[in-house]
């Protein structure tokens, strides 16, 4: 039992920090210029959330659909995979997501009330600024090369934060924060044990 102890979390990490982001160089070579249609969605999100168009809150929910499933196959599945263990559950888990953005979303069409809350306003106008603007240009502040970047709706983190912030933006379920929540756990304990 002693010996269980002595595990730390960077022990089970199974990859460098120089593996991981390779992914996101690789990965980004390969689906050029889906950046340019994750723009497109960054910008009907935010116009979408500022005007409040009748059919925002849909075409919003679908946008988070298309994102979610994407990252899931096109990253987590295909290519986060070959270097962690547990990807495809990852990849379970953003299907998930998927599904109940569907559900309530698209179905219930719960994307049409919004919060009047300031709070939750700023908090998730923060969030979105995070995902948009300042997320693709980590890679380069940190000293990487440019095409290790990361963008809303082609990378998991960028996608669960900018998701977070448009989910504050409306009256939805409890249900719906659960799997960003923890997969921006699980991530920000990986990057830094990395």
């Amino acid at each position: 039992m002693g010996e269980l102890a002595s595990y730390r979390l960077s022990d089970f990490i199974l990859f460098s920090q120089t593996v991981y982001y390779r992914q996101f160089e690789l990965y980004n070579q390969l689906v050029w210029p889906l950046h340019i249609l994750a723009i497109i969605f960054a910008l009907i999100t935010i116009y979408a959330l500022w005007k409040k168009p009748v059919w925002g809150g849909r075409l919003v929910a679908l946008i988070l659909v298309v994102s979610w499933l994407w990252v899931a196959w096109a990253f987590l599945y295909q290519r986060f995979y070959q270097i962690h263990v547990v990807a495809d559950w990852y990849a379970f888990g953003f299907v998930l997501q998927a599904g109940l953005i569907i559900w309530y979303g698209l179905i219930k069409n719960r994307l049409t009330l919004f919060v009047r809350s300031q709070l939750k306003i700023k908090i998730g106008s923060a969030l979105l600024f995070v995902a948009y603007a300042v997320y693709p240009f980590i890679a380069y502040i940190n000293g990487r090369s440019w095409v290790q970047f990361e963008m809303f709706a082609l990378a998991p983190d960028p996608t669960v934060l900018a998701s977070l912030g448009i989910l504050l933006f409306y009256k939805v379920p409890i249900v719906l924060y659960v799997i960003p929540i923890v997969w921006a756990l699980l991530s920000a304990s990986t990057l830094i044990v990395m």
